[in-house]
C-alpha cells in the first residue's frame, strides 16, 4: 500500500512539474496568431457548438464513473 501512495505522490509531482513547464508564456510564432484571429472571426455553429458540449459531457461522466470505480476498489483493499 505504501508504495502504491509514493507512486501516485510521484506520479502526481511529475504531472505538475511538466504542468509548470508547459504553462511558461511563449509567443506564438505569426502564422499560429493568424490561424487563431481566423477562428475568432469564425461564427461558431450552434450544432457543433452542441455536439462539443455533449462529448464533454459524455467525457465528464467516464471521468467520474473510472473515480468511482478507482474509490470502490480502494475501499475494498482498505478493508483487508
Amino acid at each position: 500500500m505504501k508504495r502504491i501512495l509514493a507512486l501516485l505522490c510521484v506520479v502526481a509531482l511529475s504531472f505538475t512539474m511538466i504542468a509548470g513547464c508547459a504553462c511558461t508564456p511563449k509567443e506564438c510564432p505569426q502564422p499560429c496568431m493568424d490561424a487563431i484571429d481566423a477562428l475568432r472571426n469564425q461564427p461558431c455553429d450552434a450544432s457543433a457548438c452542441e455536439a462539443a458540449a455533449q462529448r464533454a459531457e459524455a467525457a465528464a461522466a467516464r471521468a467520474e464513473a473510472a473515480a468511482d470505480k478507482a474509490e470502490s476498489i480502494f475501499m475494498q483493499h482498505m478493508k483487508k
